[in-house]
């Protein structure tokens, strides 16, 4: 692909970045259908988060995704949040236009389509969620509209895991979602949304020393390493599993048609997908 004075720039900003295969597959994307896009990724520290915004906007960037630990905090720097990003609290994806930043959130979306691209289903199941930040928000929201039997949140602060129970029931109307203290024995799927397992620190396990049956489902939205502790741990229970990859190929697609209005095709998953095959 070539990079000329009409390539529009769209990136990821968060802290740390170096672990992140978004460049990757958006630029096997734009390469392989000639999208005139550069995909870049912006190690943002703290206080420099609302400088490298306005940056982003007078240089004419075209979006951008957000990633740890800015999430909820980029909340405040944006124009116009869609209704649903706002009621998460959350942003993932951010639009420029006009000079304005549109923020949205596609977490959700992409999860749940990786999920039933495996052909798993959640509805009549007992789902436990690790973590309450904010990916774990509109995964558990997503995650209660496929009528599950319910849902448990664990975090390491009990009182935010109340919150975001709250806010699921909040946003569907139910009374689905619970907070426990430790992950309750025989859930059917168990979701971690938290950074536990990333690279570098690949050894830890949320689950660890937690017991399996070989009829749960196990899923990490980290994804890399790609098989993590976690689902090493699951795989060698028998149980069924679902990586990171598959989330970030459904988000980055969503944010994709965001910034330039084009339907997504379903090549476009395969494209991006044979790229993280080859690592």
């Amino acid at each position: 692909m070539e990079i000329t004075s009409s390539t529009s720039i769209v990136g990821l900003i968060g802290h740390p970045v170096a672990h992140s295969l978004s460049p990757r597959i958006h630029s096997a994307l734009y390469q392989s259908i000639d999208l005139d896009l550069a995909y870049l990724a912006f190690d943002i520290l703290p206080g420099d988060l609302a400088d490298s915004i306005s940056g982003m906007l007078a240089l004419g960037f075209k979006g951008f995704n957000v990633t740890i630990p800015y999430k909820e905090s980029v909340l405040s720097l944006i124009d116009i949040v869609d209704p649903y990003a706002q009621q998460l609290g959350a942003i993932n994806t951010v639009r420029i236009g006009n000079g304005r930043l549109f923020g949205h959130n596609t977490d959700g979306e992409g999860f749940i389509q990786a999920f039933k691209r495996e052909n798993m289903s959640i509805k009549n199941k007992s789902v436990v969620i690790i973590g309450a930040g904010g990916a774990a928000r509109p995964i558990g929201v997503y995650m209660a509209k496929e009528s599950p039997e319910r849902i448990a949140i664990v975090n390491r602060t009990f009182e935010k895991g109340k919150i975001l129970a709250h806010l699921i029931n909040d946003v569907t109307g139910s009374q689905i979602a619970s907070p426990v203290s430790q992950i309750p024995e025989n859930m059917d799927i168990i979701v971690n949304t938290t950074s536990l397992g990333m690279w570098p620190n690949i050894r830890y396990n949320p689950i660890s020393g937690l017991s399996l049956s070989p009829e749960t489902i196990v899923c990490d939205i980290v994804y890399n390493p790609r098989m993590t502790a976690m689902l090493r741990q699951a795989v060698s229970s028998g149980c069924q599993i679902v990586d990171g990859t598959g989330m970030l190929i459904g988000q980055a697609l969503s944010s994709v048609q965001i910034w330039t209005g084009k339907p997504v095709k379903e090549k476009y998953w395969q494209i991006m997908q044979e790229e993280l095959d080859k690592l």
